[in-house]
């Protein structure tokens, strides 16, 4: 039985059996309160406030059990989609 951990690298493209896109870099469409996001080190965010008129958004990062894991952090929605954050397609989760 092999080890895996939950922060191994995540690729740049994933695309499930039916060869869709699964796993992309986020977007400014994609950028909603309750958002999941990765980076490709395995660390997880989630989008607590977007305010696209301020061009600002907040976001924790979270543990494996997807429980807050430090306080609020704060970019700019600029800063934040140029970090390479990675959101799941449709209802999947990450």
């Amino acid at each position: 039985m092999g080890i895996s951990a939950s922060n191994r690298l995540m690729p740049h493209n994933t695309q499930g059996p039916d060869g869709k896109q699964t796993v992309r870099k986020a977007t400014l469409t994609d950028l909603v309160v309750g958002l999941i996001c990765a980076d490709r080190d395995g660390n997880r965010i989630r989008i607590d406030r977007v305010d696209p008129a301020g061009d600002k958004l907040s976001y924790h990062f979270l543990n494996d059990e997807l429980r807050v894991q430090e306080g609020i952090q704060e970019s700019s929605i600029e800063e934040f989609l140029s970090e390479g954050w990675y959101a799941a397609a449709g209802s999947m989760t990450l």
